[in-house]
Order: structure tokens, then sequence, then C-alpha cells
């Protein structure tokens, strides 16, 4: 979950790093105050183990996780750097034919991860499969965009890149990695309401638009609404809606503090372009919760 107090700890800490420099500064500053533990040691035949490390930088982060790989013990080496989009930690290893297995939960963020160990390959593999992420889409996203975007009842997350395949957990996938028969396999998610309504693309299209799943009553199945004809459209939109956002963070803000109708109608002529639902837009806007509207 991203919280203002990270960001402001991310440029506390980018400030000290510019005011007194150097490399060796920086990695002071990602150990100091951080706590390393081994949470999980995975013997191997052969002498091979894996040690899961559990870090925690604070009460203002989540925590961070790595595997560290060592034979007969010694040399050492990180393979793998991660964090978790929901859940715990759970990771799974073997040797098998010269090659070493690791497995982890689908809603697991990769960071980095190696390639081989003392000349013997690693595999890695993320249980449920790992949804790719088009290179169309990622050169898309911009530095500058929005990951968050809060106003009265409704806070949107958007997925950074490294964030999507984690994000497929409770619409493509379960959280064991069980593919859902209610999920088109094309659409990909890049970013949920309130953690139960998807935002998502249509994987197999360049430039793909950006749409809202739909669930009607009584039924398992989810259909699509077109909510942006481009993603750079959607960006824009999620920009109207959480610049007024400062003191319009809660459900009740909309009695005490409302979007006036100028705002609103001024908003919406800017977003309405293609054959897109305003509706989508405007509810927000007005108040109204979005899950209750596309979860009947």
């Amino acid at each position: 979950m991203r919280k203002n107090k990270k960001i402001l700890l991310a440029v506390a800490v980018s400030i000290l790093i510019l005011l007194m420099g150097g490399k060796y500064l920086f990695a002071m500053t990602q150990k100091i105050g951080c706590s390393d533990d081994v949470i999980q040691k995975i013997e191997m035949k052969n002498g091979y183990v894996i040690k899961v490390h559990q870090t925690n930088c604070g009460a203002t982060t989540d925590f961070g996780y790595k595997l560290t790989l060592i034979h007969d013990d010694k040399d050492e080496k990180e393979i793998l750097s991660y964090g978790m989009l929901e859940g715990d930690s759970h990771i799974e290893a073997s040797v098998h034919n010269d090659q070493i297995n690791v497995t982890y939960s689908p809603s697991t963020i990769v960071y980095s991860k190696g390639s081989n160990y003392k000349g013997i390959p690693i595999h890695f593999e993320r249980k449920g499969g790992n949804a790719s992420v088009p290179e169309s889409f990622k050169n898309q996203r911009k530095s500058f965009d929005l990951d968050m975007a809060d106003l009265f009842a409704n806070s949107l997350i958007v997925y950074r890149n490294e964030e999507i395949p984690a994000g497929q957990v409770h619409f493509a996938v379960s959280e064991k990695g069980n593919a859902s028969k209610t999920w088109n396999s094309n659409w990909l998610v890049i970013g949920t309401i309130e953690y139960t309504l998807p935002i998502f693309i249509h994987s197999d299209e360049e430039n793909s638009p950006v749409y809202v799943g739909q669930k009607e009553k009584n039924s398992s199945t989810w259909k699509e609404v077109k909510i942006a004809s481009t993603y750079r459209d959607f960006q824009k939109a999620l920009k109207l809606i959480d610049d007024p956002s400062g003191n319009r963070s809660f459900p009740e803000d909309v009695k005490t503090n409302p979007l006036s109708e100028k705002e609103i109608k001024h908003n919406l002529k800017v977003i309405n372009k293609g054959n897109i639902d305003l509706s989508f837009w405007n509810d927000w806007m007005i108040g109204k919760s979005l899950p209750d509207k596309y979860i009947e």
C-alpha cells in the first residue's frame, strides 16, 4: 500500500544522498535502520540451500524480501529481490537435472533475479503463470504518471510495470495460482479501485483502450466497460480527478465540500474522447461508490 509517509521518507533519503554524495553513502542509507532476518531455509540435494530474507526498514515501508543461494556453506549469492503486492512470501525450490528451480506465489513483485549460480542455471516460475506486460504499454508509462487517484468514495491504484504480473491475482488467477474461468485471457489488469474493481487493457492490442470490469448480479463473469480510448487519455482523466482531492478524501466530504457542477461539466468535456462511458467519471466526481455500481 502506498502511503504519503513513504513519499516523504523517499524524498528525505534522496536529499540526504544528494547532499552527502557517493555510492558508499547510498549503500549506507539502504542499511541504516533496516533489519534483515532469515525467515525460511530450504535445504536441497547436493548441498544447496536457499535462504529467504525479510527486510524491514520501519513502519512506513512494506516488508522487502530477497533469496540467497549457498552451496556447502560457501559463496552465498543473492538470486532474487522481491516484494509482495499482498499476503506473505511463499517460496518453493528444488534441484533437478543440474538446474535450480524456484517457484514463488502469484502476488510476488519481482525486482531483480539472477540467471545462474556457479554456472548452474536457475529457473524461476510464478504460480499460475507470469502475465507479460506488452512493450507498447511499458513505453506509454511515464515517470510523472499518477500511481494513485483518490477522490471521495473511491481510490484507484495504477500498478507500476513490475507490479502488473502480481496484480492479476483475484481476477485472472486465484491467490493460489488457479486460472479463473470467468476472466478473458487477453485482459491485463493494470490497476484496481478499492482493491476489488479491476482496471484493465487488452494485452493483444497496441495502444489498447482502458476498461473497468463489470459483474452483474448473480453472475461470476466479468464484462468490459471502456472508460478511456488510450492509456494516456486515462492518465489525463486521472489527473483531473485527483487535482481537487486534497481535502476530499473521504465519502462524507461529498456533502461538506462537493465539486461544483461547473467543474464537473468542464472535466467531462475534457475527458470525453471517443466512445467511452462518461458515467464512470461523472459518478466518481459526484461521490458514488464505483465498486457498488459495477459489482452488483
